[in-house]
């Protein structure tokens, strides 16, 4: 597998951790799209939002995924808002395979999610957000994989799929 994985996703549904996993497996490197942002700002996420607002941290995420593009052999974990920019998702789908890690809200609320700006922990608001975004990931997702199961399945479920993919080139 030489292309990249990208994984999209709602805030709580798994990336960091499937990713993670996912690159030991499939033997690629892993790289955080929201560490990325921090390093660029120089602060945390919540503290971009906080005194820069969310377009200035749009506008880093985007400078940050066209970077992430120019790599290969990585997975890429990306924030839940990736999507809503379309010039994102292109540069990203250029070099990388679009996974859309489904989670159902429940799920996703009994997570931990301090450090989460746009949701902290509300069902109603994680709810949506869910449904605001759930269109826009599976336009972009070329697999989707349900993730109702640990993160070590998912991580194996996308790997298979990845396989397949390969198989059928």
């Amino acid at each position: 597998m030489k292309e990249n994985i990208v994984l999209i996703g709602m805030p709580g549904c798994g990336k960091t951790t499937v990713g993670k996993k996912l690159a030991r497996l499939a033997g690629m490197v892993f790289l955080d799209l929201d560490a990325e942002i921090e390093k660029a700002a120089g602060c945390s996420i919540p503290q971009i939002f906080e005194t820069q607002g969310e377009g200035e941290f749009r506008r880093l995420e985007t400078l940050c995924a066209k970077k992430a593009a120019q790599l290969k052999g990585r997975v890429v974990a990306c924030g839940g808002g990736i999507v809503l920019r379309e010039e994102n998702m292109a540069a990203l789908k250029e070099t990388g395979v679009i996974v859309f890690l489904d989670r159902k809200v429940s799920d996703i609320c009994s997570s931990n999610l301090s450090g989460r700006p746009l949701i902290a922990g509300d069902l109603s608001r994680v709810q949506a957000l869910y449904d605001q975004r759930i269109g826009l990931y599976r336009k972009y997702a070329e697999i989707t994989v349900d993730c109702s199961c640990t993160p070590e399945e998912a991580a194996q479920k996308v790997r298979e799929l990845m396989q397949k993919r390969e198989e059928c080139k």
